[in-house]
């Protein structure tokens, strides 16, 4: 790892506050991964610079990007600190080894195609301080494309290990302006409590890339630490901004490993036997999607079979997970189940509004 900083360590002199521990030092960290995505960089970095928030540091964690975004980095950038990797190390290595570098009280993972509102970081945090029960916080993400649009208000999770945005490309009509407690927080932009972090651990490696978020969201659930949506921290999110495509063939191919590695390690026993009517259903229809709008067959089966080959030591996760577990079963059904309802309803608006709009 070559680890590069300009002389200004942040966005703004924090030369007063160097000494601070990461407990208690107000700080935020925010980790932007990247691969070559230089035409985005511009527009997410000047968004942050104009953040009310005082008291920040931004990272980006280069994953062998080979479209000038280093070098676009080092010439306008300068306050950004840089991690450099020759090759594409997957985005949870990757925020894994920026938030490793970093030293903020909080960290905020944000995706590198998205702006950001100026109060963005000053909302979440006030949510931070106003509720010690929380260990993340999720915000108002608004399409780059249609900012009358929702990209999503949280991550949601069914029964059958499908997750799913909430409100993804709803018509943001006020359905989503009251905060309220989700399953957890979209990993592309949201704010976590490094000592949750430092507790549960950080993101899985093994994931590479999906669903990491999500399992995040249900290992912090299980260990007794609540997630937040804040609608008063708006984000406008291009998406697939990477891939280009939902049904791209590496994206089919994680989505299918991480399915099923995210059940093994977090769906405690007794929901297993109950919820396995659903895993069934819904993994066979997430196949049949994938088949049938993009024609993913090997993808698919490819990520199973890793899944397969992985389950040793998704297991020992899964044991791990469950010495730390602080809530009675009872409750991890409760979220998910409410979770599942929230997609469902967030399903029948799009409907709806799509019927309305012919």
């Amino acid at each position: 790892m070559n680890l590069s900083a300009s002389s200004q360590a942040a966005m703004r002199p924090l030369a007063a506050n160097q000494g601070d521990t990461a407990v208690g030092n107000g700080r935020v960290s925010v980790v932007i991964p990247n691969w070559n995505g230089k035409r985005f960089l511009a527009g997410c970095l000047d968004s942050l610079a104009t953040q009310t928030y005082d008291k920040v540091e931004v990272i980006i964690v280069d994953n062998g990007s080979a479209d000038g975004s280093v070098e676009l980095l080092q010439e306008q950038y300068p306050w950004v600190k840089l991690i450099r990797f020759e090759k594409n190390t997957g985005f949870s290595f990757a925020v894994n080894a920026g938030i490793r570098a970093s030293d903020g009280e909080f960290v905020a993972l944000l995706n590198n195609d998205t702006v950001v509102e100026a109060d963005w970081l000053a909302e979440m945090v006030r949510a931070m301080r106003e509720l010690p029960d929380i260990g993340s916080t999720g915000c108002k993400m608004l399409a780059f494309d249609d900012r009358a649009l929702l990209d999503g208000a949280g991550d949601g999770y069914r029964r059958g290990g499908l997750p799913g945005r909430i409100g993804h490309r709803e018509k943001d009509l006020g359905q989503f302006d009251t905060p309220r407690y989700i399953l957890g927080a979209c990993g592309g932009a949201a704010l976590y409590r490094r000592s949750m972090l430092d507790e549960i651990g950080l993101f899985d490696e093994d994931y590479f890339a999906y669903l990491e978020d999500v399992d995040l969201g249900l290992r912090a659930q299980s260990a007794g630490y609540k997630c937040r949506y804040v609608p008063s921290a708006v984000i406008y999110h291009l998406g697939c901004g990477t891939t280009g495509s939902g049904y791209h063939p590496l994206v089919v191919r994680l989505s299918s490993q991480n399915n099923w590695n995210t059940i093994v390690k977090n769906i405690p026993g007794p929901l297993l036997v109950k919820f396995l009517p659903q895993i069934l259903f819904w993994q066979l229809y997430y196949f049949a999607v994938v088949i049938v709008r993009g024609g993913q067959v090997i993808p698919w089966l490819h990520g199973s079979w890793r899944a397969l080959k992985l389950l040793p030591r998704m297991l020992k996760k899964r044991a791990q997970i469950a010495k730390q577990r602080r809530v009675p079963v009872s409750y991890m059904e409760q979220i998910i189940v409410e979770s599942e309802q929230a997609l469902a309803e967030s399903r029948l608006r799009l409907i709806e509004q799509a019927q309305s709009a012919i």
